[in-house]
Formats: structure tokens, C-alpha cells, sequence
């Protein structure tokens, strides 16, 4: 298979380049309240090139493509002269046997996505994932309302396992007030769901029971015993799984007129609310776009955007931290690949059973990925390792006895790819040396997809059962459906 090449690009489109200033407020628009700072989980605002292969690892490969119109699955793979020693057999003449290629079989979630002019489809990929019940069945949730300012109902859909589509199975209403996109994680067989309630000022939780789905409710999170009441200007929520039974739910205060604002976070061992935990920021106006995983020393692993100033006018940067829960914790800002960079956000983190964590933090049209050993700290390990040129999404994946994956979504029209990583546990991953597998696109605009889910620890306490994961298209173009790929 081909080899994955570095590639940098320049800074964010400024909010004063014209020819794309609806998009831009449209976007600012969706992300915040109007008293918050402004920052945006933007798209691209301009085309690159494609990520190529490095001349000098490169091994030559086939491709081959079919689709279909019909609701049959799609499926394409991509196969190198050279085999991998994992793949490949001995006959009883004693040739060589290269197994088949690996398969992308991709199929429709739902064409029923939230999605408006103002507001992305693929807004807050961090949000959800692919969630696995106890009985193999994978679950997704989609939000639905009549405006960006509206969240009104959450859409379960389920595939079972071994059937060959997603079918909706349940839906329940938010209570009235809850505007931007929920959080959901996979508790047991419980599908939990987060949302700021920015008119009643309560942090909401609704359950669905995936063995009976019509098992739900939502409710308000009580914190020793009470309600527990959001302050003003409160956003970007986002939730974890710490362990079986367990969860944690954070949100920001957004600063006032620019003004520092806090990060503030509440956890579950099961028996009950803790907290809540406050954060000064240092300065910053907010910490959103929130990527986190929890860790088997009880901690968690976390990558975010932080906005200081007032908006337009303020910076950026993507920083990481470790929360011990109930103590506050420090965070770091990572660098970035290009000095002139001036938009950095968190895209994705995990922490494997070696103990090391791996980052991934998002520029205009770039991804940087970098890399914490097992017992060191953040200080030393800010430096990006690897740039993804061309690229707006990118998750990682880690299939149970399979090696770190990467799903990388272009950013210019390129399509979505899976890299291999070359090792399988312990340091840093060698990128430039990944296998890649190409990605069919299903239908127009996921050649730049505006949003990647993934199965993940995040969002159940088992690991990835395989390599699955979604799509959705590109702003106003594709953004109101998703696709699920399956690596077969």
C-alpha cells in the first residue's frame, strides 16, 4: 500500500476575506451563544492539494472502486506489491499467498441529519460516536429541530449485528431550551445524552435503554441532591466515559466581553454527581471542541480549543491537559507546525495500552499529530511529529488486536482515506510510513467531509470491536446525511 506524506499550510481565512464572510458568520452563528467569544468549529475556506505519496517509500497499488445506486453497500480496496507479513499465508507447495485486500463497505446512517445555512451538519464531530451495546448492536444519534436555535429532539438509529442497514428505532424530546448539539456516551446498555438547557440554565441528561428502547427520559442532572444551575453564556458541552458505570460531563462559561471564562466539569462513578469542578482558564475565553479519553490511572487525556480575547480580534490555540477528577488542571498549548499559524484546535485524542498518548490538533487545511510517552508530561512533547496536508478531519481508530488507525478526511476534495499505523503498540506513530486504504465516496460532497465519528473508549467503556466509522458530507452539500464505513 502507499505512504502517507507531511505537508503544511497557512493560517485560517481571516473573518474580513469577503467572498466567504456568510459562511463564516454562519458559522459563528451555530457555535455560540451571543454573548460568548465566537469561536467556530469552522470548514475549510479554500481548496489545497492532495496528500501524495512519499517518492521514496512508495509501493506500487491497485484500486478498485464500485458503487452503486441501489442501497447495496459500497465497497473499495487498495492492495500493495509488497505483502504485510500479517496478511499472508504459506500453501502446502510452499508459495507465498497474499490474503485479499481489505474492503470499505459503506452504508447510509440517515439523509435526516441536523443541518441549516447557518450551522454545518458535521458541527462538533467530537459529540459522538459509533457506540457498541453489549449485544453487538451499533447505535448512532442524530439531533433534529426546526432552526440552529432549536435542538428538540434526539433520533436513535441502530444496526444490529450481522444486518446490512441502520433502521431509526426511537426518538424522545430535549426539554424545551436546548440549542447547540448533545453529547452521547454508551453506559451498560444505556445510550446517555448531555445537553446545556440555555433557557431553564440546568445541564440535561436523557437515557435510552438499547435493550428496550422505550426505556427513556430526560431529566435534569442533580449535583448532590439538587438541580444543579448552569451559569449564563454557558456552551460547548461534550462527555466521556471513565469506566464501566462511569462518565464525566464538562462544559465552558464563556467570558464576557472577551473576558476570562472558566471550564467546568461534573462526574459519575455510579453512585451519584460530583463536583462541580471550576476552571480558570489563565486569561482564555473559553475551552471548546473538547476531545477526551479517560486513562487506567483514573485520569483523563484531554485535547481543546481555547479562544482568548474578543472575538475576531482575539487567538487561538490547541492545548492539552490531564484532569485528576476533582482537582483542577493545567493546561498546555501545543505547537504549531508552521509559525505563522494562528487557528489551532483540538481534532482528536487517544491514549493506548502502552500508556502513551496521541494528539491530533487541526489547522487551516492541515492536521498536526503529536505524541506524549507513557509517564512523561505534556512540557517536553509539544512539538508536532507528523503534518497531514490537505486535510480538515481526522480520528483515530483502534480495532481490538489490530494496530492504531487513522481516518483522514481531505480538505480540498481529495476523499477520506484509512491510514495503518506501522506499529502496534508503544511510541510514536511513523505516519509517512503508513499503509493507506482509499475510501469509495458514497455520494456528492464526501470527497471533503465535514465530519468523522468513530468507535471509540470515549464513548463506551469496551474497546473498537472493529474498524468502523462515519462520514458526513460537506456543507450544503452532503452535511445532511452520513455513511458508515466498515473496514471488511
Amino acid at each position: 500500500m502507499p505512504t502517507a506524506e507531511a505537508g503544511v499550510r497557512p493560517t485560517r481565512v481571516p473573518r474580513s476575506f469577503r467572498p466567504h464572510l456568510r459562511l463564516a458568520a454562519a458559522l459563528l452563528l451555530a457555535a455560540c451563544p451571543a454573548n460568548s467569544a465566537g469561536t467556530t468549529d469552522s470548514l475549510p475556506l479554500t481548496s489545497t492539494g492532495t496528500t501524495t505519496a512519499d517518492p521514496a517509500t512508495t509501493i506500487a497499488t491497485t484500486e478498485v472502486a464500485t458503487t452503486t445506486t441501489t442501497g447495496e453497500p459500497i465497497t473499495t480496496s487498495t492492495t500493495g506489491d509488497t505483502p504485510d507479513p500479517t496478511t499472508t499465508g504459506t500453501t502446502a507447495a510452499g508459495t507465498t499467498e497474499v490474503a485479499p485486500p481489505p474492503e470499505v463497505a459503506l452504508t447510509l446512517i440517515t439523509d435526516d441529519n441536523r443541518a441549516y445555512v447557518e450551522m454545518h451538519g458535521g458541527w462538533g464531530p467530537h459529540l459522538r460516536g459509533l457506540m457498541r451495546a453489549p449485544d453487538d448492536s451499533l447505535w448512532f444519534h442524530v439531533d433534529a429541530g426546526e432552526d440552529v436555535y432549536h435542538n428538540r429532539t434526539i433520533r436513535y438509529l441502530r444496526r444490529g449485528a450481522g444486518e446490512p442497514a441502520w433502521s431509526l428505532v426511537a426518538e424522545q424530546p430535549h426539554t424545551d431550551g436546548i440549542q447547540q448539539n448533545a453529547a452521547s456516551v454508551l453506559v451498560g446498555s444505556t445510550i446517555l445524552t448531555y445537553g446545556v438547557n440555555i433557557q431553564q440554565h440546568f445541564l440535561e441528561e436523557c437515557y435510552l435503554d438499547t435493550a428496550d428502547p422505550s426505556v427513556h427520559a430526560c431529566n435534569a442532572v442533580l449535583v448532590s441532591g439538587q438541580v444543579y444551575t448552569t451559569p449564563p453564556a454557558s456552551n460547548y458541552v461534550g462527555a466521556a466515559v471513565l469506566g464501566p458505570g462511569a462518565r464525566i460531563v464538562w462544559f465552558t462559561v464563556v467570558g464576557e466581553g472577551g473576558g476570562p471564562g472558566r471550564w467546568v466539569y461534573t462526574y459519575d462513578f455510579g453512585g451519584g454527581w460530583n463536583g462541580p469542578v471550576e476552571v480558570d482558564l489563565g486569561g482564555a475565553n473559553d475551552l471548546g471542541y473538547v476531545h477526551a479519553m479517560a486513562t487506567p490511572g483514573g485520569q483523563l487525556a484531554l485535547v481543546g480549543q481555547t479562544f482568548t480575547g474578543q472575538y475576531p480580534d482575539g487567538t487561538y490555540a490547541a492545548v492539552v491537559a490531564d484532569v485528576t477528577l476533582g482537582q483542577v488542571p493545567t493546561f498546555m498549548s501545543l505547537e504549531p507546525p508552521d509559525p505563522a499559524a494562528q487557528v489551532r484546535s483540538g481534532a482528536d485524542l487517544f491514549h493506548d495500552s502502552a500508556g502513551d498518548t496521541h494528539v491530533l490538533a487541526y489547522f487551516d487545511g492541515v492536521v498536526a499529530y503529536y505524541h506524549r510517552p507513557a509517564g512523561a508530561s505534556w512540557a517536553s512533547h509539544t512539538a508536532p511529529l507528523h503534518v497531514f496536508s490537505d486535510t480538515y478531519r481526522a480520528r483515530f481508530i483502534r480495532p481490538a488486536d489490530d494496530r492504531l488507525w487513522l481516518v483522514r478526511g481531505s480538505a480540498g476534495g481529495q476523499g477520506v482515506q484509512l491510514l495503518r499505523s506501522p506499529t502496534r503498540r508503544g511510541g510514536p506513530v511513523d505516519w509517512a510510513a503508513a499503509e493507506i486504504v482509499d475510501v469509495p465516496s458514497p455520494d456528492p460532497g464526501f470527497a471533503a467531509p465535514s465530519a468523522i465519528y468513530v468507535e471509540s473508549p470515549t464513548y463506551q467503556p469496551a474497546p473498537a470491536g472493529a474498524l468502523e466509522f462515519a462520514v458526513c458530507g460537506a456543507y450544503q452539500v452532503g452535511d445532511r446525511s452520513i455513511w458508515h464505513g466498515r473496514l471488511e
